[in-house]
């Protein structure tokens, strides 16, 4: 069976973001229909080996089982030219859903009219520095355009190594390797994790002012467009 457009299009931004659940394939790709497309779409690109389903992503405090994650399967990786022997992930990639989950917010922001998406990289270098997601977004009401460096934190590592995550930032912003230089946003689970990353930032000798840090729940809520 042959793959069409629109399957090649879920191929493709499962393989950008190396795993998604479905409710993100739904939500980029599929935003004006019922369920039920996106998930006999997935369905048969499983059976087509063009996509993996790991299991379902944990959702709530009580750890219930939510959307189904996916990602490339041994053909959807020969599909996309990939390098190397095809290695699935064999558990769920928390971190690589936050991701998506932040780009997802963007995307749904756009659509109700507040932003524009310019530009979305993923781990794009700057320097030393490699932030999960790279964005230009041009904001509609004030008319300008704002880059930001997103640090997507899952609350897990020591304040040391965010330190160090800054200073590979201060390295690059000296070396004036943007122009302009992107706002680096660290965006956290929780007001505890909110005060551990902002104590680090307190502490920057120099280049503070790069530096933000906010909530998950602050993205969807606008917190991007007033850095």
């Amino acid at each position: 069976m042959e793959l069409s457009a629109r399957d090649m299009e879920v191929v493709r931004v499962v393989g950008r973001f190396y795993q998604l659940a479905s409710s993100h394939v739904a939500t980029l790709l599929f935003p004006d229909t019922t369920g039920t497309p996106v998930d006999r779409t997935l369905a048969r690109l499983v059976r087509l080996e063009a996509l993996n389903r790991i299991g379902r992503r944990a959702t709530g405090p009580q750890g219930g089982a939510g959307a189904y994650v996916y990602q490339l399967g041994a053909r959807g990786w020969w599909l996309l030219g990939r390098e190397g022997r095809y290695r699935p992930y064999r558990s769920i990639n928390h971190h690589a859903l936050r991701v998506a989950d932040v780009y997802v917010d963007l995307v749904t922001a756009e659509r109700a009219g507040g932003i524009k998406i310019l530009h979305a990289e993923l781990e794009q270098p700057i320097g030393n520095a490699r932030p999960d997601l790279t964005v230009e977004l041009g904001l509609v009401q004030q008319r300008q355009k704002t880059s930001y460096a997103i640090e997507v934190d899952l609350g897990s590592e020591k304040p040391r190594i965010i330190t160090a995550k800054c200073a590979a930032y201060i390295e690059a912003f000296k070396r004036g390797l943007r122009d302009p230089f992107p706002y680096v946003l660290f965006l956290v689970p929780d007001e505890w994790r909110k005060s551990e990353v902002s104590r680090v930032l307190g502490r920057l000798a120099e280049g503070r002012e790069v530096f933000s840090v906010g909530l998950f729940d602050e993205l969807a809520a606008g917190f991007l467009v007033a850095p």
